[in-house]
């Protein structure tokens, strides 16, 4: 289970990292995106509202952690992605590339946590309703049964309570 945990997370990551790079650099990117604003703020959403329903067996806790490492991956591929210049040494203008992605690298990390939090969240609420947890079905289907029992139980003491011939009391 923590090793499907890490894998969502890091997949996760994976993709949210992949398109804010790609609308970091759209014109050298082999994806054209129409606007890259909405990118930026849509896929995030969208990539953890697809791990929340992956974590519906998991608590909410889990979830959580699950943003919160997803963010952190997502902002460390990043940082690799976009310092990797500087650290190559390749950089024409370094102060003023170096300032640029620090502008970035910030836009993104204040961007993608609560953006990833809040898909991731409401991913898991939703995946509650429509795929809940072996946990969970176990429990209501007991709870039916339970309830099936004592209305036999309630039935039969009412046929047995009226007799044949006597009316019912109210």
């Amino acid at each position: 289970m923590a090793g499907l945990f890490l894998l969502w997370s890091a997949l996760g990551a994976l993709i949210v990292a992949a398109f804010f790079i790609t609308a970091f650099f759209g014109d050298f990117s082999p994806l054209r995106l129409g606007d890259s604003g909405a990118v930026i703020l849509f896929v995030p959403v969208l990539t953890a509202f697809t791990l929340g329903l992956l974590l519906t067996d998991y608590e909410l806790l889990s979830a959580v952690m699950a943003a919160l490492l997803t963010t952190g991956i997502a902002v460390g591929l990043i940082v690799a992605f976009m310092a990797g210049p500087l650290l190559a040494g390749v950089a024409g203008e370094g102060s003023q590339f170096q300032e640029w992605v620090v502008q970035r690298v910030g836009l993104s990390a204040v961007l993608l946590f609560p953006l990833i939090l809040l898909g991731t969240v409401v991913g898991r609420a939703v995946g509650e309703r429509i795929l809940p947890p072996e946990e969970v079905r176990t429990r209501r289907e007991a709870l039916m049964a339970e309830t099936r029992a004592w209305h036999e139980q309630l039935s039969r003491m009412e046929r047995t309570a009226t007799r044949p011939g006597e009316e019912k009391r109210p």
